[in-house]
């Protein structure tokens, strides 16, 4: 009996040691793919930016460097510009592939000299890896790359390029070398520049933008998420005294700012005589609705490091503070009757204390102060009725959008979030919300800044625009990224706590959750509605997506023409090194 139990112990041992083998085994390969990809992507990175140094310097035998010796093209390999159309003063020209033979290097040098002769100079030069598409070791490597050119032509005119390649390149000596590429799609944007002009001086618009000065004191240090200092910004417009002239409101770190339009007279600054306080730092949000239906504009102001509260346009140019205080770390408000009572509803987007969290993955954080909604009880009172309404939404919300996008009469609410998933919180009519994100495909898993509900295509239902950021680093957020976070939450034994995220994202992306990074940093997205409740990405079909790290966006028809145009803001800090971002 002894020998017998002695035996099967021998054999449950060996079967323990094999599947830990074979677990370390498959450990160390993903651990392998995940450096290679990594070490891949910043050799193609650096190659990437030794052409865009040689295209800006005009060096083209450094251009040619970055090819291969035997670099020969297939398919349409060359391409050519081809004018799309004209207005407003701007020229818009495509590029499309063409079938025309080349010979090998000398052939891409003709066209970067075709592309080069025209300009005076260059204000801006980037190749970009945009994705790494297959990694085949020792035997090369595809990806993606963008090409984006700005400066101005010698006849005067500004110009803009950006352009989508496909590459294949090999490792060499002195790192890879393009051996292939093919122009997937481009254009070129040229004109005067004198569309629009900044008169903001002229007008009396001062104000100057400046740091929150409570990031210094010991109460609002952020020593734990020390880049949450440079978050302070807002800006409103509405006609809150009623003479037919719209108003700024401004928010910043240092104080806010309230100017009165005078029409033909410019701006006047008005904070203090209208009744708002003129010393408080931190009122980053300012929303103008009419809470109290007498037909003027309230102003609920919103903070990160204060608190905010709700003032009651007296209807003499001045305000007057009501009894609703609002927690500080709100980031977005959005205003909407959605329980069709007859008056206007809050909700509030907030973020995470930078002083105690930061957030818990740069792809699904959740960890947020938490969203409130507040309904409107008449007479200037609200209620919260954020957890019986089920809209909390845990993500760090920096985009609210009021819209009813199943057209059943209900306003329905967008979020964007950054550090993570997106969510569309359908109103199911009753003072309830169900998160449809899935079923809508509106997960949208950037870096969420900011979302509008507009008809984009003109069909009689409503979309979604949404500001994300677009990264060169891209590539890194790829699954064999995503395999090394499992694999450090593994070996670190956060494993169970990470878990809940790793089961919501298979819940949200389905079978694809291993590609859940590629979308990470891919950009601005236009989600549009396809009548039966259910959206589709087109950003890059539409050229919606342009390089950059944006925030404020919107849609209006600038050019009255009918169709709704997208006015996008953007900006970043960046260091030394400028091929971060």
């Amino acid at each position: 009996m002894k020998k017998r139990w002695k035996i099967r112990l021998i054999v449950l041992a060996v079967l323990i040691v094999g599947v830990g083998g074979l677990v370390w085994l498959q450990v160390d390969r993903l651990e392998h793919r995940a450096l290679r990809h990594a070490e891949s992507g910043r050799s193609a990175g650096k190659l990437l930016g030794s052409l865009a140094e040689a295209l800006a310097e005009g060096r083209m035998e450094a251009v040619l460097d970055c090819y291969t010796p035997d670099y020969a093209e297939s398919g349409p390999a060359a391409w050519e510009t081809t004018s799309r159309y004209e207005t407003d003063g701007l020229v818009v020209a495509g590029w499309v592939a063409s079938t025309r033979k080349t010979a090998g290097r000398e052939g891409v040098a003709g066209r970067y000299r075709a592309l080069l002769e025209p300009v005076e100079r260059f204000e801006h030069v980037k190749v970009k890896l945009d994705r790494v598409l297959a990694d085949r070791g020792e035997r090369g490597l595809d990806i993606r790359s963008i090409l984006w050119l700005r400066g101005r032509h010698k006849d005067g005119t500004g110009f803009e390029s950006k352009a989508r390649f496909e590459m294949t390149l090999v490792p060499g000596e002195q790192g890879h070398r393009i051996a292939s590429q093919q122009l997937i799609s481009g254009d070129t944007v040229s004109g005067p520049g004198t569309g629009f002009a900044d008169v903001a001086a002229n007008v009396g618009l001062d104000f100057e933008a400046r740091a929150n000065p409570m990031y210094e004191t010991e109460a609002w240090r952020p020593d734990v998420f020390g880049i949450f200092k440079y978050s302070s910004a807002g800006l409103s417009a509405a006609d809150y005294d009623g003479d037919g002239w719209y108003d700024l409101f401004l928010g910043d770190g240092a104080r806010m700012a309230l100017y009165r339009n005078l029409g033909s007279e410019g701006f006047k600054e008005v904070t203090a005589e209208a009744g708002l306080p003129v010393d408080q730092p931190g009122i980053n949000v300012g929303l103008f609705a009419d809470f109290d239906n007498d037909g003027d504009q309230d102003l609920l102001l919103g903070g990160l490091t204060v608190s905010g509260g709700l003032y009651r346009n007296d209807g003499n140019g001045s305000f007057s503070r009501e009894s609703l205080t609002l927690d500080p770390l709100v980031t977005v408000a959005g205003a909407a009757d959605y329980d069709l009572d007859g008056d206007l509803d809050i909700y509030l987007g907030r973020y995470l204390d930078p002083r105690e969290d930061l957030p818990t993955t740069l792809f699904y954080t959740r960890n947020s102060a938490g969203n409130q909604l507040l309904r409107n009880d008449g007479n200037l009172q609200f209620t919260d009725v954020t957890e019986a309404a089920g809209v909390r939404e845990g993500g760090l919300t920096l985009g609210v959008a009021w819209g009813d996008y199943d057209r059943d009469g209900n306003p329905d609410i967008y979020v964007a979030n950054d550090f993570g998933r997106n969510a569309m919180l359908r109103n199911n009519g009753d003072g309830s919300f169900t998160d449809t994100t899935l079923e809508t495909n509106t997960m949208d898993f950037g870096f969420g800044m900011s979302a509008t509900f507009a008809d984009a295509d003109n069909d009689g239902d409503l979309d979604i625009y949404v500001s994300n950021v677009a990264s060169s680093q891209r590539w890194y957020g790829q699954s064999a990224t995503l395999y090394k976070y499992l694999m450090n939450s593994f070996r670190q034994g956060t494993m169970m706590e990470d878990l809940p995220l790793y089961r919501e994202i298979v819940k949200f992306a389905g079978d694809n959750w291993r590609n859940y990074g590629d979308g990470m940093v891919k950009g601005n997205s236009l989600l549009l509605n396809d009548g039966k409740g259910r959206f589709a990405d087109v950003a890059e079909s539409a050229g919606a997506n342009p390089l950059g790290w944006y925030w404020g966006s919107t849609l209006f028809d600038y050019d009255n023409d009918g169709l709704q145009d997208i006015y996008a803001g953007n900006g970043w800090i960046t260091g030394h090194v400028t091929d971060d971002l």
